[in-house]
């Protein structure tokens, strides 16, 4: 759960924690209802994290002890499960101009699966339109 304080807004930049963003940078602010697809990579990585050496040392399943296959079946639901877990519901995104060839992107400030923290982020987003214009 984050606080209204982890949030600053000043005449320069807007920063959450120890990040900083120049408002000369940014277009926009918003809040993103995150879905499955959004947080698809982060489900991928857990994944991998929890089972994915076990998989690569395992050259046919058939020849596989079942120990081992059920090592793996086991580290991969628990990988899901977790990927599942961590996956976040709303993400507080700036629209930032970049100075390379990157140019404008939404990069999420902060994210987070908590009803209340959509509320802050709501609120720090309107904050932001507001200095912006």
């Amino acid at each position: 759960m984050y606080k209204e304080t982890d949030f600053r807004l000043s005449q320069e930049e807007f920063s959450f924690k120890k990040d900083s963003y120049p408002l000369s940078k940014i277009n926009n602010a918003r809040v993103k209802k995150l879905g499955f697809l959004d947080n698809l990579g982060q489900i991928i990585f857990w994944l991998f994290v929890f089972s994915g050496a076990v998989w690569l040392a395992i050259t046919t399943l058939e020849s596989t002890p079942f120990w081992l296959q059920a090592l793996v079946v086991t580290l991969t639901v628990v990988g899901l499960v977790f990927g599942l877990l961590r996956c976040s519901k709303y993400a507080l995104q700036i629209e930032f101009r970049h100075i390379d060839e990157t140019g404008v992107q939404w990069v999420n400030v902060a994210k987070s699966y908590s009803e209340s923290d959509n509320g802050l982020f709501e609120q720090q987003a309107a904050a932001l339109k507001a200095t912006l214009v």
